[in-house]
């Protein structure tokens, strides 16, 4: 069995601990941690996909200078 899981660090909990523990009991497992692609969250969200396309079509056509800062993706 094979398992992805997409948390928060916030809501890693001694209990979401016991949780991977009873989804592998007596395991051996490799946990890989690592940020994760933003992508498809961006994408599947209509309003997000579209201020996405009309940057890129306002840099494509050298409207505008697009700057962006971290909290404004969020």
């Amino acid at each position: 069995m094979e398992a992805t899981i997409r948390i928060n660090t916030d809501s890693i909990t001694p209990e979401f601990i016991e949780g991977i523990k009873k989804l592998f009991p007596h395991k051996t497992v490799e946990i890989t941690i690592q940020p994760a692609d933003e992508t498809d969250n961006i994408l599947s969200n209509p309003v997000f996909t579209q201020v996405l396309q009309d940057r890129i079509a306002e840099y494509e056509t050298k409207k505008q200078i697009i700057s962006l800062k971290a909290k404004d993706l969020l």
